[in-house]
């Protein structure tokens, strides 16, 4: 098994033994990090969300396939792109799992360089989205220093209230609105109305 940190982290699950000893050398070959299992409830069993990471997957294996696989992980809140390995008579079973939020398919017999671009294109996502859940969690943090008074006058900035209207709505004067504005800017760490609304977007 091959799970030296690399780039990224890439679950291999597949039932056939000679498949999945071929998955794991194509992967492992672009110093991407892999760790194989020949059934879903050994991985299911081990998975932790990572920083960067996908799964390649057999559509068709014995007692959890793919799809309840897929099932499974989204009840559990995982959001990694799985690319499913599919046999030509598996299309409406692939179109379910795209349906479900699968990355991709691919059918077999496939070519090693197509699905390296695949799990190099589900890597590039998975990365995307926890940068992206990062930065919404550090805002929600920074958001949550603020008062309830200065959370609702942020919240009535950033959409596009004035000064004046925002003191009519919340009972204060407008020197209190503008000293209010100036201490959310400051525990926001922003220098800007406009940085303050893109916080918002």
């Amino acid at each position: 098994m091959n799970d030296q940190p690399g780039r990224g982290l890439v679950y291999v699950v597949d039932d056939d033994p000679s498949v999945l000893r071929m998955l794991e050398a194509l992967i492992g070959s672009i110093d991407l990090s892999v760790r194989a299992f020949s059934n879903a409830a050994d991985f299911l069993e081990i998975y932790q969300p990572a920083v960067c990471e996908c799964l390649v997957c057999d559509m068709r294996m014995p007692e959890i396939g793919g799809l309840e696989l897929q099932k499974r992980l989204l009840a559990k809140g995982a959001t990694l792109p799985i690319i499913f390995l599919t046999g030509h008579a598996e299309v409406a079973l692939a179109v379910e799992c795209m349906k479900n939020g699968a990355f991709d398919f691919v059918e077999k017999p496939f070519g090693a360089q197509a699905l390296l671009d695949k799990v190099q294109q589900a890597l590039e996502r998975s990365c995307r989205l926890h940068a992206e859940r990062r930065h919404r969690s550090t805002i929600e943090a920074r958001l949550a220093l603020l008062t309830p008074k200065e959370q609702k006058i942020a919240k009535l900035v950033s959409e596009g209230k004035s000064s004046r209207d925002i003191s009519e709505i919340v009972g204060c004067s407008v020197r209190t609105v503008e000293n209010h504005r100036a201490h959310i800017l400051e525990k926001l760490h922003v220098n800007s109305t406009v940085e303050l609304v893109r916080l918002f977007l």
